[in-house]
């Protein structure tokens, strides 16, 4: 591996049984496989992002080169942004071992190949344990998206971190993930959603004080399933410290709400509701904050979709601002996704 961010990528070889073999690291971004190699069991060797929770993926490596008995192979590049890749499968044919170039991988890195083959609670090497803080295995979860193209759904990576299956909330037919912006906290989904793909505004630049509308699915828990809408304005141009890819908004949200609609007045779609600001932690600071929220802004979703190789529906933008009718558009286009653990 002798490309950008080499040093944080890690390789192992995996075994069907959930066998982990570790590989060592030399110098020159080298890893060397153990002698020997080969178990009782199919083997794949997967080289993933150790600390992809902080963003980046295997891309940043290549040209990645794979030595296999003598015979040298150079990777090219994948086509879409992985965090964990499958390097080589190594298995018995007619009684003799093989082996075969594989480079396709996993967007969403080490832990959506595990939940693929179906390896629950691996520790793979440089990986940190389960946080306890996580919901227990075969709890559900809750939060929002946005249905921006026939059958891709935009939401917030954080809300279906760590889920071993999705589902829309309506029909529960399943989701599956296709991409993921894990720095700026986008992920795409695809799966079979009835409604009608919101308009996304990318053109026209935000204004301070701007109205805006939130649309999601918060405490479904407690406040029922159907969605739930709230007024608000852009109350600032940037996220958090000077964060240009979000912006803050007034319109109140809760837990659930993550992966929500941020419209405008005329219902086209310019942020995805991502996080709001620690309000506990302002009070014991002597401040008080409230609906000091952030999405993040609509041409980070362009910039997912085109790196996925989706093509988005060449919708005109809205200019009916009837409350009614924008209303009555949510109710087709922002859905509730349900995430089991």
């Amino acid at each position: 591996m002798q490309g950008r961010d080499a040093d944080r990528v890690v390789v192992c070889a995996v075994g069907a049984d959930g066998g982990i073999i570790p590989f060592a690291q030399g110098e020159g971004g080298r890893w060397q496989a153990p002698s020997p190699l080969i178990r009782e069991t199919t083997l794949e060797v997967v080289a993933y992002i150790h600390d992809d929770r902080s963003g980046g993926f295997v891309n940043t490596a290549y040209p990645i080169h794979v030595e296999i008995a003598g015979q040298a192979y150079v990777l090219p590049e994948p086509d879409q942004q992985l965090a964990a890749v499958i390097l080589t499968e190594i298995y018995a044919k007619d009684g003799v071992w093989r082996a075969k170039i594989s480079n396709e991988g996993f967007t969403f890195g080490i832990e959506a190949y595990a939940r693929a083959r179906n390896l629950r609670d691996v520790q793979f090497p440089s990986r940190p344990g389960r946080n306890p803080d996580r919901p227990p295995r075969g709890a559900t979860a809750s939060g929002s998206g946005v249905l921006i193209a026939p059958g891709l759904v935009i939401t917030n990576a954080h809300v279906i971190e760590d889920g071993t299956a999705l589902e829309l909330g309506r029909s529960r037919n399943k989701l599956k993930p296709v991409a993921a912006d894990l720095m700026h906290d986008l992920a795409l989904l695809e799966g079979e959603v009835d409604g009608d793909p919101l308009p996304l505004r990318n053109t026209a630049p935000l204004w301070l004080g701007e109205g805006v509308l939130a649309a999601g699915f918060p405490l479904m828990d407690v406040l029922g399933a159907d969605l739930k809408v709230t007024t608000g304005n852009i109350s600032g141009l940037t996220g958090s410290h000077g964060d240009v890819s979000r912006f803050q908004f007034t319109a109140p949200i809760g837990s659930g709400s993550s992966g929500g609609a941020i419209i405008d007045e005329f219902g086209n779609l310019v942020g995805v509701t991502c996080s709001s600001l620690a309000h506990g932690n302002m009070r014991e600071r002597g401040s008080i904050s409230e609906n000091v929220n952030f999405a993040v802004r609509v041409a980070l979703v362009y910039e997912l979709v085109a790196a996925a190789g989706f093509t988005l529906p060449d919708l005109k933008p809205s200019l009916n601002n009837d409350r009614r009718d924008v209303v009555q558009r949510l109710r087709k286009s922002v859905v509730s996704v349900i995430v089991h653990f």
